[in-house]
């Protein structure tokens, strides 16, 4: 091969047309997928972030600092949801899933919080919680899932939340909020989990 068919090879115009326009193709690909995937996700995470503000802020008002609940922010819930924690010495009379006057007045303060703001939210996801049970004693199943019961009740009846947005679920005294601390009155709770994902429309 000459020294002039090895220049023309070198300077080959259209293998470097091919391989530029190649390149830029693979990159708007990739830009326009992770465009796409971040205002997604992005946009979701905001809408959730602007629904939880707008109902803590909401509670907030709604309560005196003393029986205010409060949201749970170890647990390992989905995205878009916000769990609230109600004491049971406030709601119920003790060893019962009879209401307090004190804890239905605090359960409607936040049905209203709720009722109001139903186009924020999917689903109320309501959580009985007793103590957990020492070696040989049987676990309060049936006491968790009454209380949660009571206050569903409560909610959509004097509330008028929509039952079918509820779900509840006993869950007795397998999940303390103390574990290394099983007789801490606090383990004894009532959590309602507000799904903003995927809201009804």
């Amino acid at each position: 091969m000459n020294r002039r068919a090895v220049r023309e090879l070198e300077i080959n115009p259209y293998i470097a047309f091919t391989d530029v326009a190649f390149t830029l193709v693979l990159v708007l690909v990739m830009v326009v997928v992770t465009v796409t995937l971040y205002g997604r996700i992005g946009w979701e995470d905001i809408k959730y972030k602007q629904a939880q503000a707008s109902v803590r802020t909401a509670v907030i008002d709604a309560y005196a600092r003393s029986d205010r609940p409060f949201v749970n922010n170890g647990r390992n819930d989905p995205p878009g949801a916000q769990r609230w924690v109600f004491a049971q010495a406030n709601l119920f009379r003790k060893g019962t899933a009879t209401l307090t006057p004190s804890g239905r007045s605090a359960l409607l303060r936040f049905a209203g919080v709720v009722q109001s703001r139903q186009e924020l939210w999917r689903r109320l996801r309501i959580e009985g919680h007793t103590l957990p049970t020492r070696s040989g004693q049987q676990d309060e199943w049936l006491l968790s899932a009454q209380r949660a019961e009571q206050v569903a009740i409560l909610l959509q009846g004097a509330g008028h939340v929509p039952s079918y947005r509820m779900a509840i679920a006993g869950r007795a005294g397998q999940s303390p909020s103390f574990p290394a601390q099983p007789r801490n009155p606090a383990n004894e709770r009532v959590e309602i989990l507000i799904e903003y994902a995927q809201k009804v429309q």
